[in-house]
């Protein structure tokens, strides 16, 4: 009896251990491919190709209907109709969105610059709700109920962070602590992104020692990771590389998914060009964004 094929196997598990978390998302799914795959092949893609990928990731067509739906309803994607094809794309209205998620997600890295500069925010009382909601879009790390480490000068503060009655003090040497140190780890989500590493270590010891996958499962595999990834690198905090703690595992992850991704973007690449349509036929080439992504040039 043959062994089934490694990387399948694995896609499997992953599978598996999603479902079995509620983390399989088909809309989510459905985003990660539009924006991953077909965003840098001119946008457009057929319904039948999107229901075959999703179709090989265990979802059936009622489940990717119920998705799309939702989807349109909620503004992320256009639905278009050429006789009796449908098409899909993300939504124009998103497109500012999609591009700024890209660069999180497609990073080369999640640091800053060393000697970025550090300010501390003492506020009067504990935040409000206001300023909580500003703490992601400022980049901003809550160190207790009252004090806000920022990564600028606390001149150049946004007005979401300068409270009344707050004391604003520059931190140009800054020691971390446990209490820091605990709450970075909490803000870069350390132990999620060192399970998603621990995850993807068996897909690339597959990959070094197994041939290389079909065009569908590197295409499934490709989409899969990038669902996973996707979800942490876009709530990673950014900290500067001078703050940041041996054993943050973001860094090492980011390298794996980065180095899985270009060992499987040939053969996705080859499943779109076979199997992806627009309304007027094949795929359009990829744009410059593909080969960019994770560093590249």
């Amino acid at each position: 009896m043959l062994e089934p094929d490694p990387i399948a196997r694995l896609i499997t598990a992953r599978l598996t251990a999603l479902q079995a978390a509620q983390h399989l998302s088909a809309w989510s799914l459905i985003v990660s491919f539009l924006g991953d795959a077909i965003g840098p092949r001119g946008g457009v893609v057929s319904a039948s190709t999107v229901q075959t990928l999703l179709q090989r990731l265990g979802i059936g067509h009622g489940a990717v209907r119920t998705a799309i739906s939702r989807l349109s309803a909620d503004g992320w994607i256009e639905r278009s109709r050429e006789g009796r094809n449908s098409f899909y794309q993300l939504s124009g209205d998103v497109g500012e969105t999609v591009l700024s998620a890209e660069r999180r997600i497609y990073a080369a890295s999640s640091l800053l610059p060393a000697k970025t500069p550090k300010s501390v925010v003492i506020a009067a009382d504990p935040l409000p709700d206001a300023a909580l909601r500003a703490l992601d879009t400022a980049g901003a790390l809550q160190l207790a109920p009252q004090v806000v480490l920022c990564f600028a000068r606390a001149a150049d503060l946004p007005k979401s962070l300068r409270l009344s009655g707050a004391t604003f003090a520059d931190a140009a040497a800054l020691v971390p602590g446990e209490t820091m140190i605990g709450q970075m780890a909490k803000a870069r989500r350390a132990d999620e992104i060192e399970a998603l590493r621990q995850a993807y270590l068996p897909v690339s010891a597959a990959l070094d020692h197994a041939p290389s996958p079909s065009p569908e499962d590197a295409m499934a595999l490709r989409c899969l990771m990038i669902h996973e990834w996707r979800r942490l690198a876009l709530r990673v905090l950014a900290v500067p590389a001078d703050l940041v703690q041996p054993g943050d595992p973001e860094p090492e992850t980011r390298a794996l998914v980065a180095s899985i991704y270009a060992r499987v973007l040939a053969p996705s690449e080859a499943w779109l060009d076979a199997n992806a349509t627009t309304p007027s036929g094949a795929l359009p080439p990829p744009d410059k964004r593909l080969a960019q992504r994770f560093g590249g040039s």
